[in-house]
C-alpha cells in the first residue's frame, strides 16, 4: 500500500500515570498528537466520561528547566562539550531528582575551576594587547617608571583614530601640554600618543582629550619600566599564567569521556521533562485523568499498548480504524512506497501531500515521469552518463541520485528504441542495434508526434479515472461526476480527441456526432450543482443567487473547453522534443564535418554532448515535470494532506490543540 495504514488512539489514563506513559510515547517516537476537533473531543469527553477540561499553567516549572538547561550548557561549552540526546535512558533509570543532584554536584566540582580559568584567561589577553602595544612603540629610550615619579608633572598613553590626530595636530598651539606621537598600531589604523601635563591643568587637558576620542592606556604599575625591561616583564607574567592555565586544563578536561556521559544524560533528562511539559499544556486534564487522542501506524499499535501496559493497567485504551473516525478528523500521510518509486516521493512533496484516503500518485508519476523522459531523451550514452552521475550524486542526496539514475535508466531503453549513442546514429555506427531508427527520419518524424499525443491521451485518461475515484470515495458526485475533471469532464475530453480524428478522416464518423456530445456534456459541467442537488433529492437546487451561478459555470464551461484543448496540445511537444533533441546533435555534427582535424572534430562531439546533457536534459526534465503538475495533477491530486509528525524530542513546541 501506497499510503501507509493509520489507526487512531483515545486513551484515558490517571494523572499519576501521566509523566511516564507521556515519556515513553516521546522516546518511542511513533505516535502523532491529533490536534483536529479539539472542541468535539472535549465535548466528547464530558458527555462520555464527565471530564472537564482544564489548563495548568506550567510555567515556572519549564522556567526552572530553562534555567538548569542554560547552567549545564554554559559549562559544558566551556569545556569543549557538545551535549547529546541519549533516547535509551528511562525515568525509573534516571529520573528527574538524580538529574538535578547530578547538575548541583558537576556544576559544584566544575564552576570554581572554570571561573578561574576564564579570568586567567581573560587576564592573559589583556597582558598580551598590552605587550603588543608596547612592542608598538618606535621611541624605545622612554622609562615610563621615572614618567610616573615626576614631581610636576603627569603623563598618559593612549590611543587616537589617524583623523583624531590629525584634529589634535591642528590645535598643538592652544594645548598647554606636550603630546608626542611614540608608535603605531596598523590593524586598527591607531597612533600611539603620549601626552606630558602639568598637574595643575590635569582636568583642562583631559577634557581636551576626551573631546578628540582619546583612549587612555593603563600600564600597570608593577611593569612600569624602560622599554625593554617592560617587554621581558610582559613575556613572563603570560609564560605564567599559560603554565597556570594549563595546570587547570588538566583538572577540567580530565576524564572527559565520562562528563560526556554524564552531560549527555542530564541534558536528555532536562529536555525530556520540558517537552513533556509542553506536551501537557496540551492535553485535556480534570477528574485525575489527561486524555490523549493520537495517529499511530496499524502495524505498531499493539507495541505502543504494551508500552502503556507496562507502565499501568490504570487506563481506557479505544484504537480505531480510519473508517470508525469522523471523517471531519484527517489522518497524517505517510508514504510507503518500494524501493523504485521512493525517489518520485520527493517530486510529489514538492507538490502537496496526498491525503490519507486520496490515492498515492508516485508509482503513477513515477512511470509516466521515466516513459515521458525517455520518449523526449533517448540515447545509451547520455543516459548511461545520467546513471553514473546518479549513482555518484546517491552518497550526498539519495533522493535526487535515485531519481537521475531512473531517468538515466529510461534514456537508455530509449536510446535502443532509436539507436542513439552519444547522438551518433545507425547511419554514423551501422552495427548500433535499433528498433525504428532516428527521430528525424522521413518516416518518422509523424508517427514520433503522433506517439507524443498518444502518450497524453492515455495519461490524461488515467489521471480522469484516478481523480474521478478520488471523489467518489469521499463521496463527492459533483466533482467526480458532474465536474470538470470528473465522468463528464472526460467524456468531453475523449470527444474532443475523437472530434479532431475525425475531422481528419481517421475516424469514419461523421464530426457533428463528437461534437453533439461535447455540447451535452458541457451542458452538464454547467448544471452540475443543481444536477448533483437532484440527484440527491436536495432542494434548492440552486443555492444563492442563480444568475451570478451561472455566470460562474459559463466561466469554468469556457475553462474546461480551453483546458481540454490545451491538454491534447501539449503532449505533441514529448514528441517534438525527441525531434529536437536529435537535431540538436545534429547540428553538432555537421560542424564537426566541416573541419579536416580530428582534435577538433571529437572537441565539437564532446562540446555538443555536454550542452546536450546539462542545458537539455534540464530543459526536458522541467518539461516532463509540467506535464505532471500541470496536465496531470490537476485532474487528480489535491495535494492537501497532513505530514506524519510524531511527537519527539526537540519537535513539539509548536503543537497547538
Amino acid at each position: 500500500m501506497a499510503i501507509e495504514k493509520m489507526v487512531m488512539f483515545n486513551l484515558i489514563a490517571s494523572q499519576e500515570d501521566e509523566h511516564c506513559i507521556l515519556e515513553q510515547l516521546l522516546l518511542s517516537e511513533k505516535i502523532h498528537l491529533n490536534v483536529e476537533q479539539a472542541s468535539k473531543a472535549k465535548k466528547y469527553l464530558t458527555e462520555q466520561y464527565e471530564v472537564e477540561a482544564k489548563n495548568d499553567d506550567f510555567a515556572t516549572w519549564i522556567s526552572k528547566l530553562d534555567k538548569m538547561s542554560e547552567q549545564l550548557l554554559n559549562i559544558s561549552q566551556s569545556i569543549s562539550i557538545t551535549p547529546i540526546i541519549n533516547s535509551h535512558i528511562s525515568y525509573k533509570v534516571y529520573p528527574f531528582s538524580q538529574a538535578e543532584e547530578d547538575l548541583t554536584v558537576f556544576l559544584k566540582n566544575n564552576a570554581d575551576p572554570l571561573a578561574q580559568r576564564l579570568e586567567k584567561d581573560k587576564h592573559k589577553k589583556k597582558l598580551i594587547v598590552l605587550k603588543n602595544i608596547v612592542d608598538s612603540l618606535h621611541k624605545k629610550n622612554i622609562d615610563f617608571y621615572e614618567l610616573s615619579n615626576m614631581h610636576y608633572l603627569n603623563y598618559e598613553l593612549g590611543l587616537l583614530t589617524y583623523e583624531n590626530s590629525v584634529q589634535l595636530k591642528k590645535n598643538y598651539e592652544n594645548i598647554d601640554a606636550i603630546i608626542l606621537p611614540v608608535g603605531e598600531i596598523d590593524e586598527a589604523k591607531e597612533t600611539i600618543h603620549l601626552v606630558i601635563y602639568p598637574k595643575m591643568l590635569e582636568s583642562a587637558t583631559i577634557s581636551l582629550l576626551k573631546s578628540v576620542s582619546w583612549q587612555k592606556i593603563d600600564l600597570p604599575e608593577e611593569f612600569l619600566d624602560n622599554i625593554p625591561n617592560m617587554q621581558a616583564k610582559f613575556e613572563v607574567a603570560i609564560a605564567k599564567i599559560e603554565d597556570e592555565i594549563a595546570i587547570l586544563d588538566k583538572t577540567i578536561f580530565s576524564k572527559i569521556e565520562c562528563k560526556q556521559s554524564l552531560i549527555n544524560h542530564i541534558y536528555t533528562r532536562l529536555e525530556l521533562e520540558k517537552e513533556i511539559a509542553h506536551l501537557k499544556q496540551k492535553l485535556w486534564h480534570g477528574n485525575e485523568v489527561f486524555v490523549i487522542y493520537m495517529w499511530a501506524k496499524a502495524d505498531e499499535a499493539t507495541l505502543i499498548e504494551e508500552k502503556i501496559a507496562n507502565i499501568t493497567d490504570r487506563y481506557v485504551l479505544s484504537i480505531k480504524e480510519v473508517k470508525e473516525v469522523s471523517k471531519e478528523i484527517a489522518p497524517p500521510t505517510i508514504l510507503n512506497n518500494n524501493r523504485f518509486f521512493k525517489p518520485f516521493e520527493t517530486i510529489v512533496k514538492m507538490y502537496g501531500l496526498p491525503s490519507y484516503n486520496e490515492i498515492d500518485p508516485t508509482k503513477f508519476l513515477g512511470i509516466t515521469l521515466c516513459l515521458a523522459f525517455g520518449i523526449m531523451f533517448g540515447d545509451i550514452g547520455q543516459g548511461s552518463l545520467y546513471i553514473i552521475a546518479g549513482f555518484i550524486l546517491s552518497k550526498y542526496n539519495e533522493s535526487t541520485g535515485g531519481i537521475l539514475k531512473r531517468l538515466g535508466a529510461s534514456s537508455v531503453a530509449f536510446g535502443f528504441f532509436y539507436g542513439s549513442l552519444f547522438g551518433l546514429e545507425h547511419e554514423q555506427l551501422p552495427w548500433l542495434p535499433h528498433v525504428i531508427g532516428s527521430p528525424l527520419s522521413p518516416y518518422n518524424i509523424m508517427p514520433i508526434l503522433m506517439m507524443g499525443v498518444g502518450f497524453g491521451v492515455v495519461v490524461l485518461t488515467i489521471s480522469y479515472f484516478i481523480g474521478i475515484a478520488n471523489c467518489l470515495k469521499k463521496g463527492d458526485i459533483e466533482e467526480g461526476v458532474f465536474g470538470k475533471n470528473g465522468v463528464f469532464g472526460y467524456v468531453f475530453f475523449i470527444n474532443l480527441i475523437l472530434l479532431m480524428l475525425a475531422i481528419v478522416g481517421v475516424v469514419p464518423v461523421s464530426p457533428f456526432v463528437f461534437l453533439g456530445i461535447m455540447v451535452v456534456a458541457l451542458a452538464i459541467i454547467i448544471l452540475k450543482e443543481p444536477l448533483t442537488h437532484l440527484a440527491k433529492k436536495q432542494r434548492p437546487l440552486i443555492k444563492g443567487d442563480t444568475g451570478s451561478y451561472f455566470i460562474e459555470s459559463g466561466f469554468e464551461g469556457l475553462e474546461t473547453v480551453l483546458s481540454a484543448i490545451s491538454n491534447a496540445i501539449s503532449f505533441i511537444r514529448v514528441g517534438a522534443f525527441a525531434l529536437n533533441h536529435a537535431g540538436l546533435f545534429l547540428a553538432f555534427l555537421v560542424m564537426s564535418e566541416m573541419t579536416d582535424n580530428l582534435v577538433l572534430k571529437i572537441f565539437i562531439l564532446v562540446l555538443g554532448n555536454i550542452l546536450i546533457l546539462t542545458l537539455e536534459g534540464l530543459i526536458v526534465f522541467i518539461q516532463g515535470l509540467r506535464l505532471q503538475y500541470y496536465e496531470m495533477f490537476s485532474k487528480y491530486f489535491g495535494g492537501e494532506g497532513k505530514p506524519y509528525n510524531p511527537i519527539k524530542l526537540g519537535n513539539n513546541k509548536n503543537i497547538k490543540l
